[in-house]
């Protein structure tokens, strides 16, 4: 059954068939950031250990001060993947893996968009940017999944909110798939979930929209159900639902920390960082704006699902892109109802020229390093610290920056055990996270987290307040200082500790 929906004076308009090299421009887009996120050594060991014993560690063996407790690994067949690609094809792998998963998501918003019936020039306005908006936020992580997945979901509902009828039952056994990924499936469910409430009022008084209803809901149902087949059980919601609910979190991981939070931390400290957030804001505000021109709730479940997820994105900045994702058909429907004007637009007017969309798609791949083997981080790592180490014969328990930790189980994890790292919530105790975020912001206690736990040496930022903590303390000695991190030993050691050096760029591995 197709819903009545206020009348569009255009004809049928898809980009997949009327301007895919839009399409691909998008793709190029989406994919042109491209860092080593501080998670992704540890993602490639876990995968690694896991195609290399055949079951999923259970236990942590890489920390002296959670080692043996449970870890709960809700991102392992994601982890897999991320492991087989750097394996086959090293950091061009690992870019190719990104390029799959952002190609699926251009892709099935362009076909959720599409199924607007919005004019030709704010379809492909829409899509190029929302892919200008995601291309921070595509990074080497399981969340490339979820977003993925989660534009499937949309695309889906949008089709059965704009015209009837959508193919719903495959999404059972994506979510089935979606579960061992990232724990992202509940954002998925959640979007579900809001859509069949909607739906389900709207049915109230229209026999399409309780059709609709009735049918997204027994397929959430089976969504649900379809996440239970995980090597965890019922365990893996409980552990997504501690990693979402965690305020200690919210202290020490970037992407936890609300957005207006984020924004006035990048206006004191680096104003250049906040271009990152221009476009989503830009689409947060321009979605507001649509629906207040042209208020009408023919689709109100797609509203519904774009207004909570930017409501997320404010919460903590990690949800921006899903708030993206949420609002892209919306707001290309009602940025043409609101501006829509007589006689009726023609169903393409002023399409781009498909060579010069080649072009820049091209360009716009070769800057972004998309063919490149080479993969730079997020910020510099301790490398020169690393280094030092490695040289000195020096090994032990290391005290280190949260952000640091997995880069430290890469390159020194045979001979020496970190304190803590980005696996976070999932391994470590609450107990253990509020210790670190005491010594790191240096609050009251700091001293007693270095006299509390078998620290060998120390490795932080020399800019932070944990470096004021350590550097006061007479029985810790300076080994290693440059722009970036300084290491120190609580024993005095017979070696040379060089100092100076700028902040250097450092690259995966």
């Amino acid at each position: 059954m197709i819903h009545s929906q206020p009348s569009l004076k255009i004809q049928s308009y898809s980009l997949l068939s009327a301007s895919r090299w839009t399409v691909v421009l998008s793709i190029a887009l989406a994919t042109a950031d491209n860092f080593a996120d501080p998670d992704l050594w540890m993602h490639i060991l876990t995968g690694q250990a896991i195609l290399g014993t055949g079951h999923i560690p259970q236990f942590d063996t890489y920390s002296y001060s959670a080692a043996g407790m449970p870890w709960h690994n809700h991102e392992w067949l994601a982890q897999v993947a991320l492991a087989v690609s750097y394996a086959h094809l090293g950091v061009f792998g690992l870019k190719l893996l990104k390029l799959v998963c952002a190609s699926i998501t251009i892709l099935a918003l362009a076909i959720g968009i599409s199924a607007t019936r919005a004019s030709s020039r704010i379809q492909r306005m829409t899509l190029i940017l929302i892919a200008v908006a995601l291309a921070t936020q595509m990074q080497f992580r399981p969340q490339l999944f979820t977003f993925m997945m989660l534009s499937v979901v949309m695309t889906a509902v949008a089709i059965e909110v704009y015209r009837g009828g959508a193919i719903l039952w495959p999404l059972i056994p994506m979510f089935a798939l979606w579960a061992n990924l990232h724990g992202g499936y509940t954002i998925g469910l959640g979007a579900m979930i809001i859509a069949v409430a909607v739906l389900f009022i709207q049915g109230l008084g229209d026999a399409g929209r309780k059709t609709s209803a009735r049918r997204l809901g027994m397929v959430t149902l089976g969504c649900a159900g379809a996440t239970l087949l995980n090597p965890f059980g019922v365990a893996l919601w409980t552990g997504v639902a501690h990693s979402v609910s965690d305020p200690l979190i919210r202290q020490i991981v970037n992407d936890w920390v609300p957005l207006p939070s984020t924004l006035l931390f990048m206006w004191r400290e680096s104003r250049p960082e906040l271009l990152t957030d221009v476009a989503p804001i830009l689409l947060f505000a321009g979605f507001i704006a649509a629906v207040a021109m042209a208020l009408d709730l023919g689709d109100a479940a797609l509203i519904a699902i774009a207004t909570i997820f930017i409501g997320s994105a404010f919460y903590a900045a990690r949800n921006i892109a899903l708030a993206v994702i949420a609002l892209a058909t919306p707001l290309a429907r009602h940025a043409t109802l609101a501006l829509q004007s007589d006689p009726p637009q023609p169903a393409v007017s002023n399409e781009p020229t498909p060579a010069l969309l080649a072009i820049s798609a091209l360009l716009i791949a070769l800057v972004g390093g998309t063919f490149s083997n080479r993969l730079k981080t997020w910020k510099p790592e301790p490398a020169g610290a690393v280094a030092f180490m490695q040289r000195n014969g020096l090994h032990g328990n290391i005290l280190n920056q949260y952000e640091w930790g997995e880069y430290l189980i890469w390159h020194v994890g045979n001979d020496s055990r970190v304190f803590i790292d980005g696996r976070c919530e999932l391994v470590y105790p609450d107990k253990l996270i509020r210790q670190y975020a005491i010594f790191f912001y240096g609050l009251e206690g700091a001293q007693n987290v270095l006299d509390a736990y078998p620290h060998d040496f120390v490795l932080i930022g020399p800019h932070t307040r944990a470096y004021d903590v350590v550097s006061k303390d007479a029985r810790w000695h300076l080994l290693y200082s440059d722009a970036t991190a300084a290491l120190f030993a609580r024993a005095l050691l017979p070696v040379a500790a060089p100092t100076g050096g700028k902040l250097a760029d450092s690259y995966f591995p």
